[in-house]
């Protein structure tokens, strides 16, 4: 497998991890699950976004 892919691969798990950390943080503090859920998906499309750019920033991925 190449790097770029294995890369991508382990920002997406790392974006997830994220997520679901997001999501449990919410539920603990007394949150809804639409709630718990609406976390999660703000922190994956954030977490995600940021490790896609620093991860071209340090050349890893990209033209």
């Amino acid at each position: 497998m190449q790097q770029t892919q294995m890369c991508m691969i382990i920002a997406v798990l790392a974006a997830l991890v994220a997520a679901v950390t997001g999501s449990f943080v919410t539920v603990v503090e007394g949150g809804r699950p639409t709630t718990a859920f609406k976390a999660g998906a703000f922190t994956f499309a954030g977490s995600l976004t940021l490790l896609i750019l620093v991860m071209d920033a340090l050349g890893v991925v990209g033209s």
